[in-house]
C-alpha cells in the first residue's frame, strides 16, 4: 500500500544560490518598461519559486508579474510568474513567485528538475 499523501510539489533546493536576470513586465496589470534585476534563486518547484532581490517591492497593494530566464542547463528556460509573499532576511529581500508555465511545457521543467537532481546538483525537500 502507497502511504504517499504528498499534496505539493517537490521542491528542489539550489546547492549553490543561482544569479540570473529578474524582469518586471506587469504591476497591477499595467505593462512597465524596466531593466533587469540580478536575483538569487535559492529554490523551485514545479509551481513555485523562492528568490532574493536587492529591492523592496511592496506586494501589499500592487500584483506583480515577472519573467525569468533560468540558465539551469545548457538550455535557458524562460518562466514567468507572480509575486505572491516577500519578507526582509539579512539585508535582502526575499520572495515567492507563483509559476504561470503554459500547458504545453508543463512537463518541461519537472524534467529538468529531475535531472539535476539526479546529477547531484539539486536537493530533493
Amino acid at each position: 500500500m502507497n502511504t504517499n499523501r504528498r499534496t505539493e510539489p517537490f521542491r528542489y533546493t539550489l546547492k549553490e544560490p543561482f544569479t540570473f536576470d529578474l524582469h518586471i513586465l506587469t504591476i497591477n496589470e499595467i505593462p512597465v518598461t524596466s531593466k533587469p534585476v540580478r536575483a538569487v534563486l535559492f529554490d523551485i518547484s514545479r509551481s513555485g519559486c523562492h528568490l532574493s532581490l536587492p529591492i523592496n517591492i511592496n506586494l501589499e497593494n500592487n500584483l506583480v508579474r515577472v519573467g525569468m530566464e533560468i540558465n539551469l542547463t545548457v538550455e535557458p528556460t524562460y518562466i514567468e510568474g507572480t509575486m505572491k509573499w516577500n519578507k526582509e532576511q539579512d539585508g535582502s529581500f526575499h520572495y515567492g513567485i507563483q509559476l504561470d508555465i503554459p500547458e504545453s511545457d508543463r512537463d518541461r521543467l519537472p524534467g529538468v528538475l529531475r535531472k539535476l537532481a539526479g546529477e547531484g546538483k539539486i536537493l530533493v525537500r
